[in-house]
C-alpha cells in the first residue's frame, strides 16, 4: 500500500510541476508581446519553454525532496483513500434530482420574468 501512496504522491507532484510550467510559460509569453521582446531575442519562444520547463523540473525536485511535501501529500492520499464514493445508481438518481429542481427553479424564474414584463407593461 505504501508503494502505492508514493506512486500517487509523486504523480500529484508531476501535475504541479506541469502546470506551474505551463501557466509560467503563457504569462511569458504574454509579457515578451506586451513589452515587445520578441523582436529583440531570436528564438524566444525556446528560451521561454526551456525555463519553463526548467522551473517546473526544479519545482518537482523540491517538493519531491521535501520531507514537509512528501508527508502532506502522503496524508491527503491516506484521506483521499478513506472517502467513500458513490456508486452509479446513486450518481444517477442525484443527477435526475438536480435536472428536475434546475428545470422548476427555471420555469418559476420565467414566469416571475412574464409577471414583471407584463406589469411593467401597464406602467408604461
Amino acid at each position: 500500500m505504501e508503494n502505492n501512496q508514493q506512486k500517487w504522491v509523486n504523480l500529484t507532484f508531476v501535475a504541479a510541476a506541469l502546470l506551474t510550467a505551463y501557466v509560467l510559460y503563457v504569462l511569458a509569453v504574454k509579457f515578451s508581446v506586451v513589452l515587445d521582446f520578441e523582436g529583440r531575442f531570436r528564438n524566444l519562444d525556446k528560451i521561454l519553454l526551456g525555463v519553463s520547463a526548467l522551473v517546473g523540473l526544479g519545482l518537482f525536485l523540491g517538493l519531491s525532496r521535501s520531507p514537509k511535501a512528501s508527508s502532506f501529500m502522503s496524508e491527503v492520499v491516506a484521506e483521499v483513500g478513506k472517502v467513500t464514493w458513490p456508486g452509479q445508481d446513486e450518481t444517477l438518481k442525484a443527477t435526475i434530482a438536480v435536472l428536475i429542481a434546475v428545470t422548476i427553479a427555471g420555469i418559476l424564474l420565467w414566469l416571475v420574468d412574464m409577471l414583471w414584463i407584463y406589469l411593467i407593461g401597464l406602467v408604461i
